[in-house]
């Protein structure tokens, strides 16, 4: 069954209680008369499993897509959280994330051109999470300073970690998204990556980042940022 952009908030859940057996699509606004694309966060939350977008178009939501389905290969589908799938099955807990981004390695100039300044590149850490019970997307953003002229091996000396609480561990995607610092002109989009919370494991982790079409190769096969992740469980415990 399609449902429409603006029926999605309107739906609960699309669970084990729901008529609805197959495939389940959220389809784009008809309304839209530009490429720009929705969040496919609350659809994913209400349980859909394929949500229309437009592919052409490489923003946070194409990214946030990309991420969701690369854990599975780029192919097939990905279950729904066992809370939609399981009958009484916990909440997840909520989570406290810390992230801080140590270095980079090899990231490209823009659209991994040759030719061209030195970049200054500067890493947006974001955040997209959204109730269990429903509501509105939740956003949280932290972004480190640029670092001068050094795309080959930039180092943020940062003293204290980014840190996000997540309510819907389940659900909620991790993006990182590397710009270029320009003083005179915007800042140009390099390099990103998103990653289901889920999928996410605690210590010093490489980050593999992708081109504007999701792309690893070229100019962007070894651009990778480090970074240390630390989880914490509302109680207080540290999660494996």
């Amino acid at each position: 069954e399609n449902f429409a952009g603006s029926k999605i908030n309107k739906i609960k859940q699309i669970g084990f209680n729901s008529t609805i057996r197959t495939c389940h699509e959220s389809i784009r606004q008809v309304k839209r008369l530009d490429s720009s694309n929705f969040s496919p966060m609350t659809a994913w939350s209400r349980g859909c499993q394929l949500v229309a977008l437009n592919i052409q178009t490489p923003d946070t939501s194409r990214r946030l897509n990309d991420g969701r389905f690369r854990q599975n290969g780029n192919c097939g589908y990905v279950l729904k959280p066992d809370i939609l799938r399981l009958r009484d099955e916990p909440r997840p807990s909520p989570l406290t994330l810390s992230i801080k981004v140590l270095c980079g390695t090899c990231l490209p100039k823009c659209k991994g051109d040759k030719r061209g300044e030195c970049i200054n590149p500067y890493v947006i850490i974001s955040v997209h999470d959204i109730p269990i019970d429903g509501g509105k997307e939740n956003v949280m953003v932290h972004t480190t300073p640029h670092v001068s002229k050094n795309g080959f091996n930039p180092i943020w000396h940062q003293e204290h970690p980014f840190r996000f609480k997540i309510e819907n561990p389940d659900v909620a995607m991790l993006q990182f998204s590397v710009w270029d610092k320009d003083v005179a002109y915007a800042d140009n989009f390099i390099a990103s990556s998103s990653i289901p919370i889920s999928c996410v494991r605690e210590g010093y982790r490489a980050v593999h980042l992708f081109d504007a079409n999701n792309k690893r190769n070229g100019a962007f096969e070894c651009a990778s940022l480090l970074v240390e992740v630390k989880f914490k469980k509302k109680s207080g415990r540290n999660q494996d």
